[in-house]
């Protein structure tokens, strides 16, 4: 039997796990959410959907009350909603339909990618965003650090990583955010976000020429939802490793996934075993680990 982890073996995402399903090893607890949909309405939007409805706003030159009743109404269009069953079922047709002009293929996913941009800006905007908190298992592995860089590698929108940045900056540390990906609409969304925080960022572009940028040394990075979309996890691993200062922290899910479109690597075995051959200690079973070193140990 394939090693499975909570997320798999349950519907709900960690955010909603009942408070005894989100202990980790040790008693630890944390506030890392699943990367897909979350039923929150659309009367009550994230931090993320009110960016997208100023970006939108400034990018298209309209008023930020136009913006709001367009993304309104790209809601309402179909039932449900973005986070809803009809628009996932339509977000299905959309790649076998467009399939004809771009697959899955090594030579083609990246265009695929491309062409299902909007449809996937428009899904992302859903995903939940992680309440952080002092004794997250997360964010006590990094306080000790005056400087701290977050890496983002298939970052999507990043609420993770953009989250995180923002809670570590009102707690006094210098952050520099680092996101890659296929250069998409959303490149444009994210550095947009990144000039109205404050917040440094650093987009690095994933190209067919050049599919891993050169990463800068990193204190912690998210690969959630990534690494069953890629041909060679494990070289793609070994360089995030390499980036990784000593007792960095990777938050990704390294748990075997559906066989289908866009999940060109679904079974994760070796990279498991690369991770383990690496010595990073689990800290919550293929969702969170940290790289050996001399890092600062939280209490």
């Amino acid at each position: 039997m394939s090693e499975r982890d909570l997320v798999t073996k349950r519907k709900r995402g960690l955010l909603f796990w009942r408070s005894r399903d989100r202990i980790l090893r040790g008693g630890e607890t944390t506030a890392l959410a699943r990367s897909s949909p979350s039923k929150q309405s659309i009367s009550q939007p994230t931090r993320t959907q009110e960016y997208f409805i100023a970006w939108n706003a400034e990018q298209l030159g309209i008023t930020h009350e136009e913006s709001r009743a367009r993304y309104v109404q790209s809601w309402n269009a179909i039932p449900g909603g973005h986070n809803g069953r009809a628009f996932e079922a339509f977000h299905g047709r959309c790649y076998e339909i467009f399939k004809v002009f771009a697959d899955d293929s090594p030579k083609q996913v990246m265009a695929a990618y491309r062409m299902h941009e909007r449809v996937h800006f428009l899904t992302m905007l859903t995903y939940p965003e992680p309440p952080w908190f002092d004794e997250d298992a997360i964010v006590k592995r990094l306080l000790d650090r005056a400087s701290i860089t977050i890496l983002d590698f298939g970052c999507g929108l990043a609420q993770h990583s953009r989250t995180l940045a923002e809670y570590l900056r009102d707690k006094g540390r210098q952050v520099h955010v680092v996101l890659a990906d296929i250069p998409t609409v959303r490149r444009d969304f994210l550095i947009w976000w990144g000039k109205n925080s404050g917040i440094p960022l650093t987009f690095l572009e994933c190209t067919p020429e050049c599919p891993i940028p050169a990463l800068p040394p990193i204190d912690v990075c998210f690969a959630l939802e990534f690494f069953e979309h890629v041909y060679d996890p494990v070289e793609y691993f070994t360089r995030i490793d390499q980036a990784m200062k000593a007792g960095g922290v990777l938050v990704t899910n390294i748990s075997d996934r559906h066989n289908e479109f866009m999940h060109v690597s679904p079974k994760l075995g070796p990279l498991r075993e690369a991770v383990r051959a690496r010595g990073y200690e689990e800290i919550l079973t293929n969702f969170i680990f940290q790289k050996p070193g001399s890092a600062k140990r939280p209490s």
